[in-house]
C-alpha cells in the first residue's frame, strides 16, 4: 500500500512532466546500450573483423567511459546552471552522431572517435534526468522515481546482450549499430518536439558557477566516502557485464556465443530487477542507506568468490555469482539518494555527477587493466579462426585484483554515515556525527 499511494502522489497532476520524463528515459536507454554493448557482446567479431589485440578492444569501452566520467562533474554544473531538457537534448544530438558514425568507421582510429563523441553526449544524459526528478517532485518520492528511471536505463543494456548479439548472428555487428544509432536519433527528435509543446523545460536553472559546486562537493568527507565504495562495486559489475563476461564465459566453460551471452542478458536483468526494487527496499527499510549499501557490498564478495569455479569450468556456479553481482548494483541509486542528502540541494546534479564521474572512471581505468592482463597472457592463448581465447588464469588475475577492490569497497562503505533519507547539508558537523 505505501508504494500504491506513493505512485499515486506522483502521478497526481503531473501529466506533462511525466510524459517528457519518459522521453528523456527513452535517450537514456540508448546511452545505457553503447556502454553494455560495446565490446562485450561483440568482442571477438571487433577482435577478429579488425584484427585487434585485447587490449585495443577493451579500449573501445574504455574511451567511452573516460570521456563520460571525466565529464561528469562539468555536466553536473551545466545541468545546474542551464537546465536538465536542453542539455539532455544537447547530450542526445551528439550520442546518436557517434552512434551513427561507429558502425560506419573503417579503422581502428575512427572507431575510437565515434566512441568518443558517444561518451561525451552519454555524459549530459543521466544527470539530466536526476535534476529534472528532484526539481519537480518531493524528496521523499526521489529513490522511487530514480529506480524508475534506472530500469529504463538498464533495460536498454539489457538489449545489448542476448537479442543484440541474435541480430549480430544473423545482420553482422554494423548494421544492427546502425540501426540503434537512427532510433536514438528519432528519439531525440520526438523529445525535442514533445518539449517544445509544454512548459515543463522552461523551468528556471540557478545560477550555479563550475569550480565553486566542485570545490563545495570535494571537500565533503561523506560524499568522498560513499562515492568511492559504490564506485568500486559498480565498477566491477560494469567490468564483468559490459566487457569480459561474455568473453570470460566462452573461454573458461567452453559456451557457444548465444549461451555467454543468455547468462550476461540474466546478469544485466537481475540489476534491473535490483536497482528497479531498490527505491522500495530503501523506503521500507526506514531509508536507512548505510545497511543497504553494506548489504550490496557484502553480495558483491560473495559473487567474486562464486565465481572462482566458473573458471575452472564449473558452468553450475555462473547463475549464482551473476544473481549476486546483479543484486549487488542496487547499491547505485540508493548511493545517489545518499550523495544528494549529504550535499548542498541547490547543486544535486553538481553532486551527483562527482559520484558518477568516480564510478565511471573507475570502470574505465578497471577495463584497461583487465585488456592489459588478458594481453600478459598471449603465450597461453588457443587462436581459432573465429576467436582468441585466453586462459583461465588471465582471468583469475583479473578476479583477485577485483576481490582486492571490493575487500576495500565493502570497509569504506562501513563509514558511510546513516541519513534516514534527509537531507543533512545544513546540519551541523558535530551534530550530525551523533546520527
Amino acid at each position: 500500500m505505501p508504494a500504491i499511494n506513493s505512485l499515486a502522489d506522483i502521478l497526481r497532476g503531473k501529466r506533462d512532466l511525466l510524459l517528457i520524463i519518459a522521453l528523456m528515459n527513452v535517450v537514456y536507454a540508448f546511452s545505457y546500450f553503447q556502454r553494455v554493448a560495446i565490446p562485450g557482446t561483440i568482442f571477438d567479431e571487433l577482435q577478429a573483423d579488425m584484427a585487434l589485440s585485447s587490449s585495443a578492444v577493451t579500449m573501445l569501452g574504455s574511451i567511452f567511459l573516460y570521456v563520460y566520467g571525466g565529464m561528469q562533474a562539468f555536466s553536473g554544473a551545466l545541468v545546474d546552471r542551464i537546465g536538465p531538457v536542453r542539455i539532455l537534448l544537447t547530450g542526445g544530438t551528439v550520442l546518436a552522431a557517434g552512434s551513427l558514425l561507429f558502425p560506419l568507421s573503417g579503422t581502428l582510429t575512427m572507431l575510437y572517435v565515434s566512441r568518443f563523441i558517444m561518451g561525451l553526449g552519454a555524459s549530459l544524459i543521466y544527470l539530466s534526468l536526476v535534476k529534472q526528478i528532484d526539481g519537480h517532485f518531493n524528496s521523499k518520492h526521489f529513490s522511487i522515481l530514480l529506480s524508475m528511471t534506472l530500469f529504463i536505463g538498464y533495460s536498454g543494456g539489457l538489449l545489448g546482450t542476448r537479442p543484440f548479439e541474435a541480430a549480430v548472428q544473423v545482420f553482422g555487428w554494423r548494421k544492427p549499430l546502425l540501426a540503434v544509432g537512427i532510433s536514438s536519433a528519432l528519439a531525440v527528435i520526438i523529445c525535442a518536439f514533445v518539449a517544445r509543446r509544454t512548459a515543463v523545460s522552461r523551468r528556471q536553472p540557478i545560477d550555479a558557477h563550475v569550480f565553486p559546486a566542485l570545490k563545495r562537493v570535494l571537500k565533503n568527507r561523506d560524499s568522498c566516502v560513499g562515492s568511492y565504495a559504490v564506485s568500486i562495486i559498480f565498477a566491477i559489475y560494469m567490468l564483468v557485464a559490459s566487457v569480459i563476461g561474455k568473453k570470460m564465459l566462452q573461454d573458461c566453460c567452453s559456451l557457444s556465443s548465444a549461451a555467454a551471452a543468455s547468462y550476461t542478458f540474466l546478469l544485466v536483468l537481475f540489476s534491473v530487477i535490483a536497482v528497479s526494487l531498490s527505491g522500495l527496499i530503501s523506503r521500507l527499510a526506514g531509508n536507512r542507506r548505510r545497511l543497504l549499501l553494506i548489504f550490496s557490498a557484502v553480495m558483491l564478495l560473495t559473487s567474486l568468490c562464486l565465481a572462482v569455479p566458473v573458471l575452472l569450468g564449473g558452468a553450475v556456479w555462473i547463475l549464482p555469482s551473476f544473481i549476486l553481482l546483479g543484486a549487488s548494483s542496487m547499491a547505485t541509486p540508493i548511493c545517489c539518494a545518499y550523495i544528494k542528502e549529504v550535499n548542498d540541494p541547490a547543486y544535486a546534479a553538481t553532486s551527483v555527477g562527482v559520484y558518477n564521474g568516480a564510478a565511471y572512471l573507475s570502470v574505465a581505468l578497471l577495463c584497461n587493466g583487465a585488456g592489459v592482463v588478458l594481453d600478459c597472457f598471449g603465450a597461453g592463448v588457443k587462436t581459432t579462426a573465429f576467436a582468441v581465447r585466453y586462459p583461465p588464469e588471465a582471468y583469475g588475475v583479473i578476479l583477485a585484483g577485483c576481490f582486492v577492490l571490493a575487500l576495500s569497497a565493502f570497509i569504506s562503505v562501513c563509514f558511510v554515515r546513516e541519513t534516514y533519507g534527509n537531507n543533512v547539508w545544513s546540519v551541523s558537523q558535530e551534530a550530525f556525527n551523533r546520527v
